[in-house]
């Protein structure tokens, strides 16, 4: 866990393949706060930009906890997608899914204040993981600071809305697990902000 797969600015040309485990994209201001693009699971791809553009790496990458990624060089992928064309289909579907999550969270950096980046970001979270009874049961449970990370916020904000969020009932959290008991009202949450 915390082992650094990809380096920011690396000059290689691997791509990566996550058989197993979690990794999160982030890149870090000049002042050392630091800031998620991505947490990709077993099933994603990593590093694929470089394979149209040849750039160097545009963030790190770190595995959240034991993975096993299998990597190929851009060349062999390369030519692996010259020869099966609907995987470049596949790979052209994912980059767009990102594409959109990004354009999301900059909507939301431009539009919404800390709380409601939270709740934001809780809500997407939310999305893979929904009960047939409207909750939600987020596991592994992000870190608080895995949160202000990706939300742009602090430590100590996401703690606090955690804390209120979990004082009007709306969620309950142990160690593991995090629980959001009504996700249509947290959809409100950011909807009503959203909206005005």
């Amino acid at each position: 866990m915390g082992a650094e797969i990809v380096a920011e600015q690396e000059n290689t040309s691997d791509i990566y393949f996550i058989c197993q485990g979690r990794v999160t994209a982030k890149t870090f201001s000049n002042r050392g706060k630091e800031v998620t693009y991505a947490e990709l699971t077993a099933g994603s791809v990593f590093g694929e930009l470089v394979t149209f553009d040849g750039k160097p790496r545009s963030a790190f990458v770190v595995a959240m906890e034991e993975s096993l990624i299998v990597s190929l060089s851009s060349v062999s992928f390369r030519a692996f997608m010259e020869n099966n064309p609907s995987v470049l289909w596949k790979l052209a579907a994912n980059l767009a899914d990102r594409l959109r999550s990004m354009d999301e969270k900059i909507f939301e950096f431009s539009t919404l204040g800390a709380r409601n980046r939270i709740h934001a970001e809780l809500l997407r979270l939310c999305r893979e993981q929904m009960n047939l009874d409207d909750s939600a049961r987020i596991s592994p449970a992000p870190t608080h600071a895995e949160l202000a990370s990706r939300t742009n916020t602090t430590r100590e904000s996401v703690t606090r809305e955690l804390n209120h969020l979990r004082k009007i009932g709306l969620v309950d959290a142990d160690r593991s697990h995090l629980t959001i008991k009504d996700v249509e009202a947290l959809n409100r949450m950011v909807h009503e902000v959203v909206d005005r």
